[in-house]
C-alpha cells in the first residue's frame, strides 16, 4: 500500500477514536486550588497561572434630579391699581394705638391687631379725582379754589387747572371720599388702619420718629420767625416732603390735608375698641365722621399721628383742607 493511503486510514481511525491520537499542542497538568489558597482579589481560573479578576461593568444609575420646592409668590410691597394709583403693603400685625400726650379722645393707649391691607402711597390728586368726575362716579368738589378758607394765600383756579393736577384735591365731604374709592374698587381705611400706616407698631409721635417737625417734614403751620421762611398756607404737590415718610414709606400723612377716614366718631371709643380689625361705632351712633393726619393749616401739635382731630366733622360738610386717601384689603390672602 501506498503512504498517501495508509496516512488517510490512520487519520480516519483516529477521528473516529473517543481518546484521539494526539493531543495539540500539549496540555499542562492541571493545579487544584481550594478557596482557602486564592489570593485576594484573584481568582484561579484551574491553570498554575492566576489571572486579576474582571469586575463588572458599572451601569450609570441615572437618579432622578429632586424637582425645586416652589416658593410661595410673596404679596408686592407695593401695586399700582388700575387707575394708575399706587398703594404700598401694610403687613399684619399689632400696632400702639393712641396717645398718654394728646387729646382726650386719644386715651386709652391700646394695642390693636390688623391683617395686611394695601394704603395709598399719596394723597389723592385733582387729576386722579377729575377721572372720577368725568365718569360720572363723583361730584366735583364744593369749590374750585384752594384754602380760600382764613389762610395766608389762594389759589382761586385750584381743581380742574392742569398745573395744578398733582397737588391733593380738597373741599371734599365724606361722602365725596365714599364715592371716589369705590369709583376705583377699594375703599376708605378705617381709623385705625390710617394710624398704623402713618405711624408704625412703635407708637412713634410722627411718622418720621419723635423728632419735631420742621418744614424739611411736612407741610403745617408755625409761628412766624420759627423757621428761616414763612407757612406756605396752601397745600403743596403730593410726595413733596419725602423726610417725613412713614415706616412703610407713605407720604403726606402728616400735614398738606387732612384725609377722611371710614369710622363713625365716638370720643369714648378707644375704651371699647376690640382688640382685632376694629372699625369703629355703630353708625347709628351718630353723623359724625372723622379726618386724619392734620394740613397745612394746623400747628405741630395737630400733626402729631394719634391726633383724631379732636372735632365733630359732620359726613356731608365740605373743608378746605381736607383731602382723600384709599385702602383695601390684601388681595393676596
Amino acid at each position: 500500500m501506498k503512504k498517501p493511503a495508509l496516512l488517510s486510514i490512520i487519520l480516519l481511525l483516529c477521528l473516529l477514536s473517543t481518546a484521539g491520537c494526539f493531543e495539540y499542542p500539549p496540555q499542562k497538568p492541571v493545579k487544584t486550588v481550594q478557596p482557602e489558597d486564592q489570593a485576594p482579589g484573584l481568582t484561579w481560573i484551574g491553570t498554575s497561572t492566576p489571572f486579576p479578576s474582571v469586575p463588572a461593568p458599572v451601569t450609570a444609575t441615572n437618579w432622578p434630579t429632586p424637582a425645586p420646592t416652589p416658593t410661595p409668590d410673596l404679596p408686592p410691597d407695593r401695586l399700582t391699581d388700575e387707575h394708575g394709583v399706587e398703594m404700598i403693603r401694610i403687613p399684619t400685625g399689632e400696632f400702639i394705638m393712641g396717645s398718654e400726650e394728646g387729646f382726650p379722645d386719644e386715651v386709652p393707649v391700646h394695642t390693636v391687631y390688623l391683617d395686611t391691607y394695601y394704603i395709598d402711597r399719596f394723597e389723592t390728586t385733582n387729576a386722579e379725582y377729575q377721572q372720577c368726575v368725568a365718569d360720572g362716579a363723583c361730584e366735583p368738589p364744593r369749590q374750585f379754589d384752594c384754602c380760600a378758607h382764613q389762610s395766608i394765600g389762594t389759589i382761586i383756579d385750584y381743581y380742574g387747572n392742569p398745573a395744578y393736577d398733582n397737588y391733593p384735591v380738597t373741599w371734599t365731604n365724606w361722602y365725596d371720599a365714599i364715592d371716589y374709592c369705590e369709583w376705583r374698587g377699594v375703599r376708605l381705611p378705617t381709623e385705625a388702619e390710617w394710624e398704623k400706616a402713618a405711624r408704625g407698631t412703635d407708637g412713634r409721635t410722627y411718622p418720621w420718629g419723635n423728632e419735631d417737625p420742621t418744614p424739611a417734614h411736612l407741610n403745617f403751620n408755625w409761628e412766624s420767625g420759627a423757621f428761616d421762611r414763612e407757612p406756605l398756607g396752601v397745600t403743596a404737590p403730593v410726595g413733596s416732603y419725602p423726610l417725613g415718610a412713614s415706616p412703610y414709606g407713605v407720604l403726606d400723612m402728616s400735614g398738606n390735608v387732612y384725609e377722611w377716614v371710614q369710622d363713625v366718631y365716638a370720643v369714648d371709643y378707644y375704651s371699647r375698641s376690640p382688640y382685632e380689625n376694629p372699625t369703629g361705632p355703630n353708625p347709628d351712633e351718630g353723623g359724625w365722621r372723622i379726618a386724619r393726619g392734620g394740613s397745612f393749616w394746623n400747628q405741630a401739635y395737630r400733626n402729631r399721628s394719634s391726633n383724631r382731630n379732636n372735632a365733630y366733622l359732620p359726613a356731608d360738610l365740605a373743608h378746605f383742607d381736607a383731602g382723600i386717601r384709599c385702602a383695601m384689603d390684601d388681595p393676596y390672602q
